[in-house]
């Protein structure tokens, strides 16, 4: 639910961790999610990113902040997201697909221009899933992987079908990669390994910006005067790039930016220190879709009862470890993100914490500590010791040691609780990260054929599972809806595990920013998805 919001400057100290408990997003100012202003134009936006380009290209793995901007600012796609994550028409104007859901076809808009002024058509689409699938695409393997088997048919230059192998939900987010144009095909196939082609360093694409300059210090851009969704209002926007977080803040502070993106790592004292004076500028904390986990070892000796996990997953209230541990995180509410199209509000009753011990068999002791059968409730928890963790495990520990659990925290590096502790399931209980995809699919962490890879909690239950491939197989969005909330409650019931936290990011932005509207940061570049109709009012 939104909350008010007031500039930076005016927030007394540790605001910024305190507004993150009102509700899953901070909105600036009343009118700043108005529509399109039309027939107006404003100047210059000047944000700092971390990073520097090498190569431009929406096909590639970026390297950097940096370079997936740029690629969102000047690519578009068949579909785009919404604000919630769903798909919307972009460069498609419209698309069907068959009842078989394998078909689909994808009617284009005959209003698009490249940025060199040539005429956007079906053969561009065609040209980028085939460089794709070519066995000499060096971009990430998991966009391959999304294409393969897919069959691409040029209908007419304003109508393309393609056809995937077999039914998938996602399929429309997949559609979302930025298309390149075919008439520019030299510049892309020249070049060896991974240097950067032509093309990459003078990008030219349909989207609402386009590269004037690029050099080592900043990449100016300017309208599309031509784009397909109405000139953008914002007549120019500079990216400049910093070291560092510590470069963003202290460009923030010396008025030579007025926007920058900031990880949750980053202290709110210190954004508010370095935006102090600044009345020009406001901020909004936007939830990821990454998540912060406890996973419990669902096979691993007195964890393998399902009765003593629920026990135990009951015994944490998220909202309270997230206040405890003072991180700028939102409270975990499930698998699926609150903001997602596909979340749902819980409607199932709190569950009865000391029932649930009762039935579990766990009574406790002298001491507190909960005993069973003689043998005493004792488990460890590890987590890597960077960032907000430790303090997340610590403040775990303390709500399971209340309710009777002995809990001993452990930390280690990252590399090492993901193969020593994770993938080996030689844990009880672990703190660690989940990166949701723009669909959030929970599949890959959860399904039973997944315990060997994504599943790291060894979580396995046929109805979960059942509830997970009827979910992503159809494109009824509020069937799928109501699909994961049934996993949802399997889940709890179970005691899976336990989605601790979203981790969030502060965007720094004017403070007059009109038509910006602040959403789930499916990925941090996705906070430009609506930038044709930001305009910086006077």
């Amino acid at each position: 639910m939104p909350a008010a919001f007031s500039p930076l400057r005016s927030f007394p100290r540790g605001a910024l961790t305190a507004l993150l408990a009102v509700g899953f997003l901070v909105i600036a100012l009343g009118w700043l999610a108005a529509g399109r202003t039309s027939g107006s134009t404003s100047g210059s936006y000047r944000e700092a990113v971390v990073g520097r380009p090498v190569r431009i290209n929406p096909l590639m793995d970026p390297a950097n902040q940096a370079e997936a901007d740029l690629s969102a600012l000047i690519f578009s796609g068949l579909m785009r997201l919404g604000p919630d994550g769903a798909p919307e028409p972009d460069l498609a104007e419209r698309w069907e697909v068959t009842a078989d859901q394998l078909t689909y076809t994808f009617h284009l808009r005959s209003d698009v221009t490249w940025h060199d002024g040539a005429a956007f058509d079906a053969e561009d689409v065609a040209y980028t899933i085939g460089r794709i699938q070519s066995e000499s695409f060096t971009g990430p393997a998991s966009l391959k992987a999304e294409w393969e088997g897919v069959q691409v048919f040029v209908d007419d230059a304003m109508t393309i079908l393609i056809r995937i192998p077999e039914p998938a939900a996602d399929f429309l987010v997949r559609a979302t990669v930025g298309i390149l144009p075919e008439h520019l095909a030299g510049q892309l196939d020249t070049g060896e390994g991974f240097e950067a082609r032509p093309f990459e360093r003078h990008p030219i694409g349909t989207g609402p910006y386009r590269l004037v300059s690029l050099t080592n210090q900043h990449a100016v851009l300017r309208h599309n005067t031509s784009y397909f969704g109405g000139t953008p209002p914002i007549t120019e926007i500079e990216l400049r790039f910093a070291e560092s977080e510590d470069e963003q803040l202290a460009w923030l502070r010396d008025g030579e930016v007025n926007a920058a993106l900031l990880p949750g790592t980053v202290p709110a004292t210190a954004i508010e220190e370095a935006t102090a004076g600044r009345d020009d500028l406001a901020a909004s904390v936007l939830a990821t879709d990454a998540e912060t986990v406890l996973y419990i070892n669902n096979q691993r000796g007195i964890l393998a009862d399902s009765r003593t996990r629920a026990a135990i997953a009951a015994s944490i209230d998220t909202k309270a470890v997230v206040e405890a541990a003072g991180v700028s995180e939102l409270p975990g509410a499930g698998v699926i993100p609150p903001g997602s199209g596909l979340y749902a509000e819980p409607s199932r009753e709190p569950a009865d914490v000391e029932a649930l011990w009762a039935a579990a068999q766990w009574e406790r002791g002298p001491d507190g500590i909960r005993t069973r059968e003689g043998e005493q409730l004792s488990l460890e928890l590890v987590t890597n010791g960077e960032g907000d963790r430790t303090a997340l495990a610590n403040a775990i520990a303390a709500q399971l040691t209340t309710a009777g659990v002995n809990v001993e925290v452990i930390t280690a590096p990252a590399q090492r609780v993901v193969t020593d502790y994770l993938r080996a399931g030689n844990y009880d209980l672990a703190l660690f990260g989940w990166e949701t995809p723009p669909d959030p699919d929970p599949y890959t962490g959860w399904h039973t054929s997944q315990v060997a890879a994504g599943n790291v909690a060894g979580f396995s239950d046929p109805e979960a599972d059942a509830l997970l491939e009827a979910a992503r197989t159809t494109l009824d969005v509020t069937e799928r809806r109501e699909l994961y909330a049934l996993f949802e409650a399997r889940f709890e019931e179970l005691g899976a595990s336990v989605v601790i936290s979203y981790p969030t990011m502060t965007y720094v932005h004017p403070a007059r920013l009109a038509g910006f509207e602040p959403m789930l940061l499916v990925n941090p570049s996705s906070r430009f998805e609506d930038v044709a109709r930001w305009m910086v009012v006077d």
